[in-house]
């Protein structure tokens, strides 16, 4: 999936905040978070969804959206810190790093998980998987993998890297109109 892709599915207020969310995340990931990837990753996804939270409770004019679509607020801080990730790669691609496209943003939320060195030939192979592979088939794959390469198996960091990597890194229909796995009349091939 390219980059514009990506951008085109989440759609533009997503697109906004990740690009917020990215530019904090990199300046603490540069100052603060120095040589802690975990807590980097960990940020981008948390900052990403309480920044959604307020902007979906001003949009509404509902102090208490949070609570009342809690399911949607979590989905969208789960896109956003994926959308934050690759904008991350990027820039790092950008300033001389060896990240690009999906496989870098991949690479990048392992790092700190991993072994040293390890993180492209990781990242490869998860993309590989959610070429393929869903849900909890595809996290269980990732714990596999991580375990594989000297990493630990923490289940929370393993369903997220999977999710983003079936955002990222998933063949034709991975990523719907709904997002939640059902395809709608827009994903039918035309006859």
């Amino acid at each position: 999936m390219e980059l514009c892709e990506v951008f085109a599915h989440c759609g533009l207020d997503v697109v906004a905040i990740a690009a917020i969310n990215a530019a904090v995340c990199i300046a603490l990931k540069r100052t603060v978070l120095k040589g802690k990837p975990r807590a980097s990753t960990a940020l981008a996804y948390i900052l990403g969804a309480a920044i959604y939270a307020v902007y979906a409770s001003a949009n509404r004019c509902d102090a208490l959206y949070i609570f009342e679509e809690l399911s949607e607020v979590v989905q969208k801080g789960v896109t956003i810190g994926t959308a934050t990730m690759v904008i991350c790669a990027a820039a790092d691609r950008f300033n001389g790093g060896s990240s690009s496209g999906a496989k870098g943003a991949v690479a990048q939320m392992l790092e700190g998980v991993v072994g040293a060195g390890a993180e492209d030939g990781c990242a490869a192979q998860i993309c590989s998987a959610a070429e393929s592979l869903r849900g909890e088939e595809l996290a269980a794959e990732v714990r596999r993998i991580v375990s594989e390469n000297g990493g630990s198996e923490d289940d929370a960091l393993c369903a997220l890297i999977a999710a983003a990597a079936e955002k990222l890194c998933g063949g034709e229909g991975a990523a719907n109109s709904r997002g939640d796995g059902q395809q709608t009349d827009e994903d039918m091939p035309a006859n």
